[in-house]
């Protein structure tokens, strides 16, 4: 019987820990410097970004299997990749995916919508938006958060 009650204990920390999991905003000088949305040479630039009611919820971001961080509203990621076909995922049951052609040089704009309150309930809807829109967007809604690195914590306490 004892060994029933620490069940809820258990699980309240588990809840507790992976609501811990989150991604830095970046900077004020690397926001800004993202919002010049210049081109990379011998790289397609992907900005990925969360603007004004596009959803409450997290949606944890993969670009071409590499983790990109969690997705936030009213924010953005700067993701650098190779030119090509690029595929967008996300983690948990989200079922939102999304490819797009990219070339040298590019710079492309991907909006992100996410429909449920958490992350187990997320389902996150992309769509590609023309530069002019993707930029007026950006600048007007969002902060840049900072994309994962391999050996950075995932959990920020």
């Amino acid at each position: 019987m004892r060994n029933l009650r620490a069940i809820p204990v258990l699980f309240s920390l588990i809840l507790l820990v992976a609501g811990c999991a989150s991604t830095p905003e970046a900077s004020l000088e690397n926001d800004a410097i993202a919002k010049d949305f210049t081109p990379a040479q011998n790289a397609a630039i992907i900005y990925i970004y969360r603007p004004f009611g596009a959803g409450r919820g997290v949606s944890t971001l993969w670009v071409d299997g590499r983790l990109v961080g969690e997705s936030l509203p009213q924010s953005f990621f700067r993701v650098s990749t190779r030119p090509g076909r690029n595929r967008i995922t996300t983690s948990a049951n989200d079922p939102g995916r999304f490819q797009l052609d990219t070339q040298s040089n590019g710079v492309y704009f991907v909006e992100a919508r996410v429909d449920g309150d958490t992350q187990s309930e997320a389902t996150t809807n992309f769509r590609q938006v023309s530069p002019e829109a993707g930029k007026a967007a950006i600048a007007a809604c969002c902060r840049m958060l900072e994309t994962w690195r391999p050996g950075q914590p995932r959990l920020n306490f």
